[in-house]
């Protein structure tokens, strides 16, 4: 009974993937996520990979592919993912702030609080300059 019902699964998630852009797989992967279903967030998101997205797709799998890793307490493969998504920081919506807060946490649970404030100091000092970028250009258009 139990084999029956994993081979549905499998059935049913192939049919979920198949024929979907990556980005159609971002969205897919995220839900999986949002329901727990860590396993298949995972191999959603390994089947975006294998697509080579575009680089904002890349480094949002990379970075949620960490959260996923992180949360079936895998924290190497975890930090693996959240490093990939740090490199590719140019391309993630908010320059890697996220990541940066999430790889603090999974270092924070490991017990290395050196390495979790050194992440957590990153993420604020990008968001700080954020901030001044996002108030010169108000000030700037303010001005035309």
């Amino acid at each position: 009974m139990a084999e029956a019902e994993a081979d549905k699964k499998e059935v049913i998630e192939d049919i979920d993937i198949e024929g979907k852009t990556a980005e159609d797989l971002l969205i897919l992967g995220e839900e999986y996520l949002a329901e727990g279903r860590y396993e298949d967030a995972i191999r959603v998101y390994k089947e975006i990979v294998k697509k080579e997205p575009i680089m904002p797709t890349l480094a949002k799998t990379c970075n949620d592919c960490g959260v996923a890793y992180a949360s079936l307490e895998d924290y190497e493969m975890a930090i693996g993912f959240f490093n990939a998504a740090l490199n590719l920081r140019d391309y993630l919506i908010d320059g890697g702030i996220s990541t940066y807060y999430n790889l603090g946490q999974v270092y924070r649970i490991m017990g290395d609080e050196e390495k979790a404030e050194e992440s957590f100091r990153r993420g604020e000092r990008i968001r700080q300059e954020q901030e001044e970028r996002d108030e010169l250009a108000r000030r700037t258009l303010s001005s035309l």
